[in-house]
């Protein structure tokens, strides 16, 4: 397997430096094919995207104010850099208890606006993985968005990347409830008379728009990676299509590379293009903006996602 920009964390001495941590962080923040690698409480691989990482704490270090459901999955909230943070057992909500005592770091990371911190082994380091070298793993677990193969710091195998947007909703389930409560009042004064293609690759964030754009009433078609959008549209006329929106991190393709592929071919060229995701860090969002997005919509936003597709929509 080809892996680009290896950065490793050796050793667990290293945790003592935070700042050095949060650079290695800060310093892949703007590219959206690297991940942060790290084991759970059982010594397997898992992935979640730079983007949504703002730091690595030591877990020793938090003052940990506990849950009262000493079994679910939030155990308690803590004050990490002036704000008071859910932290969450990894472990647990894969369904699995670990012995407390492994569990030396935790991953503080935001989500479009919304900060959890989630209890981890380690970290091995960042690499730079290909959407092309990810196979999606949603309909054998759940839980995870793909799966890929690694080789980082003297590990190699199998690496899960988990469905954080699964996770968020789990973790604030009211999110999904208001939002979804807005969809009953969506409405467009002018209606859409072309298609509307878009891509996400989570389950559950799929089964959210589908809702909007049937109340929307919208002509659309929802695929699972950039690559069968890219595919469909090469298969359409494209002054049938009136609007392309997608996530940004998705297996085979993401989005943008998918992105890339359109603006490169002219006859695309007035298509309008919005991103739906909750990764757009201001150098994810600028990189998009480059490449002439028309709008960034953090996800489950119904507000945000109805007025883009009523402005952008052509």
């Amino acid at each position: 397997m080809d892996i680009e920009n290896v950065r490793s964390i050796a050793g667990t001495e290293q945790y003592e430096d935070n700042d050095d941590l949060i650079g290695l962080i800060m310093s892949n923040a703007d590219a959206s094919g690297q991940y942060v690698i790290f084991r759970n409480g059982f010594d397997n691989l898992y992935a979640i995207n730079v983007a949504k990482v703002e730091e690595l704490v030591a877990y020793e270090e938090i003052e940990l104010t506990e849950n009262s459901n000493s079994f679910g999955i939030i155990s308690g909230v803590a004050k990490i850099r002036g704000n008071i943070v859910p932290i969450i057992n990894f472990d647990r909500w894969l369904g699995n208890e670990a012995d407390p005592s492994t569990y030396e770091l935790i991953m503080v990371c935001n989500y479009g606006g919304e900060r959890m911190g989630i209890v981890i082994k380690n970290v091995l380091g960042i690499l730079s993985i290909d959407s092309n070298k990810m196979i999606d793993n949603s309909e054998l677990d759940e839980k995870t968005s793909f799966i890929t193969e690694i080789s980082l710091s003297g590990v190699q195998g199998l690496c899960l990347v988990f469905d954080s947007d699964k996770l968020l909703l789990e973790v604030f389930p009211k999110i999904e409830n208001n939002e979804m409560y807005k969809t009953h009042n969506l409405n467009l004064s002018t209606p859409i008379t072309g298609k509307v293609l878009s891509a996400e690759d989570s389950g559950v964030i799929r089964s959210a728009l589908k809702t909007v754009y049937e109340q929307l009433q919208l002509d659309y078609e929802l695929f699972a990676n950039g690559a069968l959008l890219l595919e469909r549209l090469s298969q359409l006329d494209p002054n049938q299509v009136s609007l392309i929106i997608t996530d940004l991190e998705m297996p085979v393709m993401d989005g943008i590379k998918m992105i890339e592929a359109i603006v490169e071919e002219p006859r695309y060229g007035g298509i309008p293009i919005v991103v739906n995701t909750n990764m757009a860090n201001g150098s994810v969002a600028s990189k998009c903006l480059s490449l002439g997005v028309h709008h960034i919509i953090p996800k489950l936003d119904v507000e945000d996602l109805s007025n883009a597709i009523k402005n952008y929509a052509r």
